[in-house]
């Protein structure tokens, strides 16, 4: 299950809540599009489903790994509390605190200790851009225009059989048809498929940490910076190979039923704080999906961010508060370890 859930974990929070904004979940389109055909092997029926040399792993493997992964997270503990990091110099602090996505809206994790630094905070640092208008149209242009093919390819045409096959098969439960999502390239499709199961299942991306501390932070009058923009976390997707693509689709097809099993888990261990545990379901290189998926995801972004988190303590006279997705401050790229890597003395697990 490591390949669909790094990509979910790799989202950021707009990502995420733009995608279900824009799922064919309830839409018109759901209701009055044409069932597709179903693609059927070994019966004489004409498969026109692009031929495909893949091997794809079973959902027994998939599931195998993660309950591998689960036994060796449980085995671990924090301090009960989601973890905070702080590293400061003469005149700046910086908190660094990891946020879940999705969350069930009735989760209470807010501790006096995150009440009090993020309440200490002059300026909250985000992923990106999810609280201006300007940062919304970047979305819309940057991000979702490149999960549609826009040439005249259909989703239905382009997959492989077996993943055809196995995303008909998962949508069948939510009782929409693939025409719904013909114009979504596979990584799209997939994300929204998950999306669609999370919300099903009671989470939601407005109850998401970074929708939370947005608005607590605007009725404060913080200021806002960001690390990356629309344009930078869409190309990790969008420029994944299509074979990549094809993979994760049916991965998360094939576990579907199972997504929302696996975000409690992390949530549990996010919750609890641990921060061994935590790397080892979402930021676990030995499990990250093959493909380069874990670099792109990770390891990569955490060294883009790590120069400019420096720069707040060079450039700012007060107090920063940095939330990032939990997966980023987890496992041996985190940017945790980064930062102790380069000699700061950092608080915290």
């Amino acid at each position: 299950m490591s390949r669909s859930f790094h990509f979910v974990s790799g989202l950021s929070a707009i990502a995420l809540a733009a995608l279900a904004a824009c799922s064919p979940s309830g839409s018109d389109e759901a209701d009055t599009a044409e069932e597709p055909a179903v693609v059927e092997t070994g019966t004489g029926a004409e498969d026109t489903s692009p031929e495909s040399s893949a091997e794809y792993r079973s959902r027994d493997e998939l599931l195998a790994e993660f309950d591998e992964a689960l036994e060796q997270a449980q085995a671990t503990n924090g301090e009960g509390s989601p973890a905070i990091w702080t590293m400061s110099d003469e005149d700046t602090t910086v908190h660094i605190f990891g946020t879940v996505h999705l969350m069930r809206p009735d989760l209470e994790w807010r501790t006096d200790e995150f009440t009090e630094k993020f309440n200490e905070a002059d300026i909250l640092v985000l992923e990106l851009d999810m609280v201006s208008d300007e940062g919304q149209q970047a979305v819309a242009r940057d991000f979702l225009s490149r999960g549609f093919y826009g040439d005249g390819r259909t989703l239905s045409n382009e997959l492989p059989a077996p993943v055809l096959a196995a995303f008909e098969s998962a949508l069948a439960g939510l009782s929409l048809p693939v025409s719904a999502f013909d114009p979504m390239e596979p990584w799209m499709a997939a994300v929204n498929l998950s999306v669609l199961q999370l919300q099903s299942d009671g989470f939601d991306p407005n109850a998401g940490i970074e929708q939370i501390l947005i608005a607590d932070a605007k009725a404060a009058g913080k200021e806002f910076a960001f690390l990356e923009t629309a344009a930078d976390q869409a190309a990790i997707f969008d420029e994944l190979p299509e074979d990549t693509q094809a993979a994760y689709l049916y991965e998360t097809s094939i576990t579907l039923g199972d997504t929302s099993r696996t975000l409690d888990q992390v949530v549990d261990e996010w919750r609890d704080g641990d921060v061994e545990g935590l790397g080892v379901l979402v930021a676990n290189p030995d499990t990250g999906g093959g493909d380069g998926i874990y670099d792109a995801l990770f390891v990569e972004r955490n060294e883009n961010w790590v120069p400019q988190i420096e720069d707040y303590l060079d450039d700012v006279d007060g107090t920063v508060f940095v939330a990032v997705g939990a997966g980023h401050l987890a496992g041996p790229d985190s940017v945790i370890t980064l930062l102790r890597d380069k000699g700061y003395e950092i608080e915290g697990p």
